[in-house]
């Protein structure tokens, strides 16, 4: 039972007429004769009888009709959606993504992304850069913007697999935010701050089990400074709050900090010693396979073009 059979028995049931049903399909009538011939012989069940007014459908007929209703009508919607999928008319779109990957990289790239493709059911899910990949080997987000960790940091992980891809995007340095009132220590042409001369100035830490915590205590060690801890918090408006007063000094991302300081703040920014593996690189990751959705390749475009201004 092919799709071109259960085409032309339903048009013939509602044409009640071969020489009509052949017109309307484009095909021989003689085709049309033998094709009803072959499913009467492969069914053992006579599909039509004739009345003065035209073909009839048997019992056996009504049957077939309908099924072949119900099944060109699954037909039809199912590649009425591949349609849309592949004119962006539909689909759906899953991003995993660090808040602070959504704030640097997202807002600018999913604005436009809508209004490019407003029928695209795009979904954004939140999570440090671990959760989001493990939710990524589960295969429950198309892709994910991640954090990675300097090269030299000896002890990252990250999903594993041949078909496991990861491109960087933008490579972002850390500075050391501290309030004017604080003497910095600075040296070279740079004029990078000494961490390791920082005279126990207490230090605003992240959390442990963020990524930024374990890069910036890896800094630090190798820089060879030991600061005792002010306080330690999540999140960085809260981080750069505290250093607006004066709480103590901390480690933040070059871009979040020079964007959020406002004029007139007391907060000064010190770069540091480029030799240290003060930095991390934002990347979006996905598994390659042989059929990538239309939806994930335009939002990858578009990514490329976005990281191009930035």
């Amino acid at each position: 039972m092919t799709d071109k059979e259960l085409l032309y028995i339903k048009t013939i049931a509602e044409e009640h007429n071969i020489t009509k049903a052949a017109e309307k399909l484009h095909v021989a009538q003689p085709s049309l004769t033998q094709c009803i011939k072959r499913i009467e012989k492969s069914l053992d069940c006579p599909l039509f009888y004739r009345k003065k007014t035209g073909l009839v459908l048997t019992d056996g007929g009504k049957l077939y009709y309908e099924t072949a209703c119900r099944i060109l009508g699954i037909w039809d919607q199912f590649s009425q959606e591949i349609s849309n999928r592949n004119h962006m008319n539909g689909g759906r779109l899953v991003i995993g993504a660090s808040w602070y990957n959504t704030i640097l990289i997202l807002t600018r790239v999913l604005g436009k992304y809508r209004k490019r493709y407003p029928n695209v059911d795009v979904r954004l899910v939140e999570k440090n850069s671990s959760g989001l990949a493990q939710q990524m080997e589960k295969g429950e987000l198309d892709l994910v913007l991640i954090h990675q960790y300097p090269k030299e940091y000896p002890y990252q992980k990250e999903p594993e697999g041949k078909s496991f891809v990861a491109v960087p995007l933008v490579q972002e340095r850390f500075v050391l935010a501290a309030h004017e009132k604080f003497s910095v220590p600075v040296c070279g042409p740079e004029q990078t701050a000494d961490l390791k001369h920082l005279d126990g100035l207490p230090l605003i830490r992240f959390s442990d089990q963020q990524r930024i915590r374990r890069i910036s205590d890896f800094v630090l060690e190798q820089a060879g400074a030991v600061l005792p801890t002010a306080l330690t918090t999540y999140g960085f408006p809260s981080v750069l709050d505290f250093v607006s007063q004066g709480v103590g000094v901390a480690i933040l991302p070059e871009l979040y900090a020079r964007n959020e300081i406002k004029k007139g703040s007391p907060i000064r920014l010190y770069p540091l010693d480029p030799a240290l593996p003060a930095y991390w690189t934002s990347a979006v990751c996905y598994y390659r396979s042989e059929y990538m959705p239309v939806t994930v390749e335009a939002f990858l475009e578009l990514l490329k073009e976005e990281m191009s201004r930035l």
